[in-house]
């Protein structure tokens, strides 16, 4: 970028100024067209990217947001798991995405139906219904606060969901 605006400043000091630069031949040619022929394939700055450029690099603008660390992403609002099959169960507004590991991950648009006895997240091809109660996962010591049965087009599933014994979610 800056020896593209160097180039540039030169063709058009060199246009300006009327000067003669030598051709290859030997012969006199204008030193803006000499410049010019290797800038061909240069990119069009902004006035505003140059002032950029010349700033001292603290009156330089900063990003919004880091390039090194992104935002966390909020928690679901209801995460389930299961074991023998592996398989989660992140629903995040409107939408439940079941993750298998060896399946590719399938969304669903679900509602929130809730009762005394019971969550439901429903949508077409997909029932997971939570009801309260200590459950464990089978694979740690964590005791869920739910017991969970989800059931979709490939058949029935159960499991765990909600907050764990710590009161997180897992990631």
């Amino acid at each position: 970028m800056k020896v593209g605006l160097a180039l540039l400043s030169l063709a058009l000091l060199g246009a300006c100024a009327g000067e003669k630069a030598p051709a290859a031949d030997n012969q006199s040619m204008p030193a803006a067209n000499a410049v010019i022929a290797p800038i061909d394939n240069a990119v069009a700055i902004s006035d505003a990217e140059i002032d950029n450029l010349t700033a001292p690099e603290d009156a330089r603008p900063k990003p919004l947001v880091s390039r090194e660390t992104s935002p966390r992403p909020a928690p679901p609002d209801y995460r389930a798991i299961g074991t023998e099959p592996f398989w989660a169960v992140t629903v995040r507004g409107s939408t439940a995405t079941l993750e298998r590991p060896d399946k590719p991950s399938v969304r669903y648009a679900v509602s929130r139906h809730d009762d005394a006895k019971a969550i439901r997240y429903l949508g077409e091809g997909f029932a997971l219904t939570a009801s309260e109660g200590p459950c464990s996962d089978g694979m740690s010591d964590s005791i869920w606060s739910d017991r969970v049965q989800l059931s979709f087009g490939e058949g029935t599933l159960k499991g765990c969901g909600g907050e764990r014994d710590d009161g997180g979610y897992e990631n």
